[in-house]
């Protein structure tokens, strides 16, 4: 049975949820979730997830939301191509290095408070852009000093990606905040050690093929 994954081109958070699916070779199908149409407000939304947010999988009569959940379910569901590391001071990087992004800096940027600043408390455009812009920013900047730690530095000696030559949910989260900070007017280019391991991630052809361009309803940012 394949599952079903609800999600919308815009979310970040449903990305990382596409990478993993595509890395593990599981087959499955897509149920578009407008979020910008308030889609997700919707009774038969609603019954799978009350928080209003996707993604949300189904797998048989199980549903399963929040993207990071999701992926260690998936993880430990499905063992191939595995997406935390097996040793446990790898796998606390790991988590420290996603929730920078998941936690921290995602969450507080998504259409409900960019709805909340602009209806409750006047933002305008610009200001909700400039809102967006500085948490995502500040995320990369964490995240860009974090590899410059030793104890990432030494697994980057072994491979490209955030831990090395394996990849795991770090990048899958990686990914999804580096184009998010570009959406939102953030100069990513300074973030050098950001940009390689993005660079090398999209040479994986799982890792393009969950890009939100090739998601339905893509719309090119401007």
């Amino acid at each position: 049975m394949k599952p079903v994954l609800f999600s919308f081109w815009r979310s970040l958070a449903a990305w990382r949820v596409r990478i993993a699916l595509n890395l593990k070779k599981i087959d499955y199908d897509l149920s578009i979730v407008d979020l910008l149409e308030g889609e997700q407000f919707k009774d038969s939304f609603t019954s799978h997830n009350p928080e209003h947010s996707v993604p949300v999988m189904q797998l048989g009569e199980d549903v399963f939301a929040q993207s990071l959940a999701i992926i260690e379910y998936l993880d430990e569901k499905y063992h191939k191509n595995p997406l935390l590391p097996a040793d446990i001071k790898q796998r606390y990087l790991c988590r420290r290095f996603s929730l920078v992004s998941a936690a921290d800096s995602h969450p507080v940027i998504v259409p409900r408070v960019r709805r909340l600043l602009a209806t409750k408390y006047g933002f305008d455009d610009a200001q909700v852009n400039d809102f967006c812009g500085y948490f995502m920013k500040r995320g990369c900047e964490a995240m860009e000093k974090l590899l410059s730690h030793e104890e990432y530095l030494s697994h980057q000696n072994e491979g490209p990606y955030v831990l090395g030559r394996n990849i795991s949910i770090a990048d899958l989260c990686l990914i999804p905040h580096l184009q998010g900070a570009r959406n939102f007017g953030v100069d990513v280019s300074i973030y050098e050690r950001l940009i390689s391991v993005e660079t090398a991630l999209y040479d994986n052809v799982e890792v393009e093929k969950a890009h939100p361009k090739y998601h339905p309803g893509f719309v090119k940012p401007a």
